[in-house]
């Protein structure tokens, strides 16, 4: 399923690779719904959002929408 979805939110140019990459989840894979956002030295370098928050595609994906999350802190 190919679908074209807007993305909100910020992202560094350096970190341009981690948009196109979040952007490919919803053209190639059928993704609904979701959210990332990237954090390095305790700075937000990417801060996005798109697509919708239930199946029907009836909600948009918003600021304040309710998802797992999952934290990294790196390689030990």
């Amino acid at each position: 399923m190919t679908t074209a979805v807007q993305l909100q939110g910020a992202c560094d140019p350096r970190f341009t690779p981690v948009r196109d990459a979040f952007a490919e989840n919803f053209a190639a894979r059928g993704e609904v719904g979701a959210a990332v956002c990237v954090y390095v030295d305790g700075a937000p370098v990417a801060d996005l959002r798109g697509g919708h928050a239930d199946a029907a595609r009836t909600k948009p994906w918003g600021r304040n929408t309710v998802e797992a999350v999952y934290a990294s802190l790196g390689a030990k």
